[in-house]
C-alpha cells in the first residue's frame, strides 16, 4: 500500500537538501584555494633589476625550478681535445721611446767600413786596470772600456788563467778616439802603405775601438810583447769567448763579409745570448744584423740557451714595442733601426742578472 508524503515535510526536506548544496560548494572552494600558489599581496609590482658589473653564475642550489622569462644560459664549451692548437690571447706590449741617436746606442751597433760611428759626448768608460779583479795584464795605465764591459772580460781572462795557469795575454788596446785611432792608421801607412793598411786597420770613424766595446788581445812575456794569433792556447780565446758574450770579430772565412782581414786578436762585446747564437750558427756581426732585419715583434727570432728562452726582433720605429711582462734590452743596430732582446723571467729573478746588468749605454 503506497503511502503519501505529507505536506508539512516538504519544506523540512528542501532546507536540508540546500544545506548540503551549500557544505559541499564550501569544502571544493577551500580544496581549490589550498592547491593554489601563495602569492603575497605585496608583489603586486615587479622587483626591481640592478645592473651588476660583472655576470655571476649563481650556485645549483640557488637555481629555481619551472620556467624563467630570463634567457636560457648558454652550454658549457666543450674541452678541446690535446691534439688541436690553442689560440693564445695577446698578453699585450708598451712602448718605449728611443731617440733617433739611440740607434748607435747599445751592445748591437755595427760599426765597419759602410757604417761610421759618431761618439758620444758620454760612453760610460773606466780605466781596465782600476775596475778589473782577475790578475791579468794590461798593457797601458789608460786603457779604457764601457764598465760593463769590464765584468765580462774579467771572468773570461779569470778562467783562462785558472785553466792553463799562464799569466801571459794582456790587453793591447781598448777604447780609441779619433786621433788615437788616426794615428794607429798612420804607423801602418807609414809601414805598408796607405793601400794595405786599410785592410788592417780602420779609418777614423769606422773604428770598433771607438764604441768602448772592443778589446785587443796580445801575448807578453819575459818583457817581450807578440802576436796573438788564435792558435795554440790562445785558440782557447776563439773557442770560449761567447760564453762571457764576446765575439770573435774578423775570422779567416768570413773577410770578404767583414771587409777587414783576419784579426784573431780582436774580440768584441756584443752580450748574452747573441755571442751565443752567431758562434753556434757560424755568423759574424754583419750576417747576423741582417738576418734579425726579418724579425718582428709579431715573429720574433728565438733563441734558447741555459735554459732561458729568448725572443729578438728587430724595429725601424722610435716607438719601440716591447711585451708588458717581460725583461728587455733595446739596443741601437747604428744602422736603420733597434733591436729588442726580450726574455719572460721565471719566479728566480736572480738568474737575469748577467742578461740585464745596469749599465752607461754608449
Amino acid at each position: 500500500m503506497r503511502r503519501r508524503l505529507k505536506f508539512w515535510k516538504v519544506p523540512i526536506l528542501l532546507f536540508l537538501l540546500l544545506i548540503m548544496i551549500t557544505a559541499f560548494a564550501f569544502i571544493n572552494l577551500l580544496h581549490d584555494s589550498a592547491s593554489a600558489p601563495y602569492e603575497s599581496p605585496l608583489a603586486t609590482e615587479p622587483a626591481e633589476i640592478k645592473a651588476s658589473p660583472s655576470p655571476e653564475i649563481p650556485d645549483e642550489e640557488d637555481e629555481q625550478e619551472g620556467e624563467s622569462d630570463e634567457p636560457d644560459e648558454p652550454d658549457e664549451p666543450e674541452d678541446i681535445p690535446e691534439d688541436e692548437p690553442v689560440e693564445y690571447v695577446d698578453v699585450g706590449f708598451v712602448t718605449v721611446h728611443m731617440e733617433e741617436a739611440d740607434i748607435n746606442r747599445g751592445y748591437l751597433i755595427l760599426v765597419n767600413p759602410e757604417h761610421s760611428f759618431e761618439i758620444p759626448e758620454s760612453l760610460g768608460l773606466v780605466n781596465i786596470v782600476d775596475e778589473k779583479t782577475a790578475p791579468f795584464r794590461v798593457l797601458g795605465e789608460h786603457y779604457l772600456l764601457v764598465r760593463s764591459v769590464v765584468g765580462p772580460l774579467d771572468a773570461m781572462m779569470a778562467d783562462f788563467l785558472a785553466e792553463y795557469g799562464y799569466n801571459t795575454i794582456a790587453v793591447i788596446s781598448g777604447y780609441r778616439s779619433y786621433n788615437a785611432q788616426q794615428s794607429v792608421l798612420d804607423r801602418y801607412i807609414a809601414r805598408m802603405g796607405r793601400s794595405e793598411a786599410l785592410k788592417w786597420v780602420a779609418l777614423p770613424g769606422h773604428s770598433e775601438h771607438h764604441t768602448g766595446l772592443a778589446v785587443d788581445l796580445g801575448i807578453y812575456s819575459g818583457g817581450v810583447q807578440s802576436t796573438f794569433t788564435g792558435t795554440g792556447i790562445t785558440s782557447w780565446y776563439r773557442r770560449n769567448s761567447y760564453k762571457y758574450g764576446f765575439i770573435l770579430r774578423y775570422p779567416q772565412d768570413k773577410t770578404r763579409i767583414t771587409k777587414t782581414n783576419h784579426e784573431p786578436w780582436h774580440f768584441r762585446y756584443v752580450g748574452l745570448p747573441h755571442s751565443y747564437i752567431m758562434f753556434q750558427n757560424n755568423w759574424v756581426f754583419e750576417e747576423y744584423i741582417n738576418m734579425l732585419r726579418g724579425y718582428s715583434i709579431d715573429e720574433p727570432f728565438i733563441a734558447e740557451h741555459n735554459g732561458r728562452v729568448y725572443e729578438i726582433y728587430f724595429t725601424a720605429d722610435t716607438d719601440v714595442p716591447v711585451p708588458y711582462d717581460s725583461m728587455f734590452d733595446i739596443s741601437g743596430n747604428n744602422v736603420d733601426g733597434f733591436i729588442v732582446t726580450t726574455y719572460r723571467p721565471d719566479a728566480d729573478e736572480a738568474l737575469l742578472i748577467d742578461f740585464y746588468a745596469d749599465y752607461e749605454e754608449p
